[in-house]
């Protein structure tokens, strides 16, 4: 079997997002590839814009092995968060997690996982969102 990775939208609502992240790793660790894509997402009847999205909680499931970062996709990508192990992250109270990303700022979610060496290796996140 080859590696997997899925997104899947749970709520596009005029206001909140939620999307599953999942992964299955046999082969090797996942390299960065876009996990949200804005152009997905609507707001009313239009697409949504880069920066049009923060987060306010994120649910995790991975496996020992494996670290799965978050990143705002950009020239540059900003690290949004390093994950490992298994918890939910609250950011709502201070306004979620802004995309603070500077030039080439799309907006879009990508991903990326480190310390697979062998075996099946999995993950599941779950981004709670809030569309600006």
């Amino acid at each position: 079997m080859a590696n997997a990775f899925a997104t899947q939208i749970i709520v596009d609502g005029p206001r909140n997002a939620i999307v599953k992240l999942t992964g299955i790793l046999d082969t090797s660790n996942l390299s960065s590839t876009t996990a949200i894509d804005l152009t997905t997402l609507t707001q009313g009847s239009t697409q949504l814009k880069p920066n049009a999205v923060c987060i306010h909680h994120i649910d995790y499931s991975i496996s020992d092995q494996l670290e799965v970062q978050l990143s705002w996709d950009a020239s540059t990508p900003v690290v949004i968060m390093p994950l490992a192990g298994r918890g939910r992250l609250m950011f709502k109270d201070f306004g979620g997690l802004q995309n603070n990303s500077g030039a080439g700022k799309t907006g879009n979610i990508t991903i990326l996982t480190t310390g697979w060496t062998s075996g099946t290796q999995i993950f599941s996140v779950v981004l709670e969102m809030v569309k600006q």
